[in-house]
């Protein structure tokens, strides 16, 4: 069985992610599982027990609450746990324990100890899952799969690439397009100087290199017969993902958290925070393992 766990702070920013897991699960026939971080000994009152007592209260009664509203919207399945610890720490033990399939949460949720705020909580949980991290600005609409496409940003590496299997299995049943997309990053003054080619002229190579490397990727993909479409454009990585993403009408943006180094790397606190702040989709982020795919 598939499952899917919502982190919640009890915030209705963080339950922006509602909508998103809800579509997920009714689609993947999903289990839900919500679940709430909290350090009761840092309640107010300190090591009271009787205050530590009435915050797990007060935390499952919120997540029963919110179970009641999923499942007379039509879900099947949910489940709801209170964890005890820090809440990226509770998340990466749930998602664990339960052999989640995915982590669903918004990126800004309430101040305090339970806040999901992006560099904080979700990038902690990005780092530390073992699974793909579905992430959505707090106050962002979503409608699911209104023009069926998933926008991959690769830089060419491997690396970049482990996100494609999680691609495969989101746009397969779905028959979603995937646009494998590629950023040319500008030409630095002292690579000009290196060659005796034209700057045009260099770009013009690089295109085409970008293009080939696009087409090799897209073959396999095609193979399986999923919709797969590529794209490259000029310019730096995060105002050529975001203005694409755009332009696209994408629903969703797919990417890892890490690949090569230089102009086009796709590292979690550079380019992936950038586009999960500036996108209007939610973004999917997966965690390269050191050996790529």
């Amino acid at each position: 069985m598939k499952r899917l766990l919502v982190p919640l702070d009890g915030s209705p920013l963080a339950e922006t992610i509602l909508p998103v897991a809800e579509e997920w699960a009714k689609e993947e026939e999903a289990e839900v599982i919500l679940l709430r971080g909290l350090l009761a000994r840092h309640a107010s009152g300190g090591g009271d027990p009787e205050v530590q007592v009435r915050a797990v209260e007060e935390g499952e009664a919120y997540l029963k609450a919110v179970a009641d509203r999923l499942e007379r919207r039509g879900l099947k399945r949910v489940r709801w746990a209170v964890g005890h610890d820090e809440p990226a720490a509770a998340i990466a033990e749930a998602a664990a324990r339960e052999g989640v399939n995915m982590v669903a949460m918004a990126t800004h949720g309430r101040s305090g100890l339970s806040r999901l705020l992006l560099g904080s909580v979700a990038e902690a949980v990005v780092r530390s899952a073992r699974v793909p991290v579905l992430l959505i600005r707090g106050q962002s609409a979503w409608k699911p799969w209104a023009t069926g496409k998933i926008l991959v940003s690769l830089d060419g590496s491997e690396l970049s690439e482990c996100i494609l299997p999680v691609v495969e299995r989101l746009a397969g049943p779905r028959d979603l397009t995937i646009v494998l997309f590629n950023v040319i990053d500008p030409l630095a003054s002292s690579a000009l100087s290196e060659t005796s080619m034209q700057p045009h002229q260099l770009m013009a190579l690089r295109r085409a290199d970008a293009e080939r490397y696009l087409a090799k990727v897209a073959e396999p993909l095609m193979g399986k017969g999923l919709r797969v479409e590529t794209a490259v454009r000029y310019g730096k990585v995060l105002e050529a993902i975001a203005a694409f993403a755009g332009q696209e009408r994408a629903d969703l943006i797919a990417m890892a958290t890490h690949g090569r180094s230089g102009f086009s790397r796709l590292l979690l606190g550079s380019v992936a925070a950038g586009v999960l702040r500036s996108a209007s989709v939610p973004v999917l982020l997966f965690k390269a393992g050191e050996r790529g795919r």
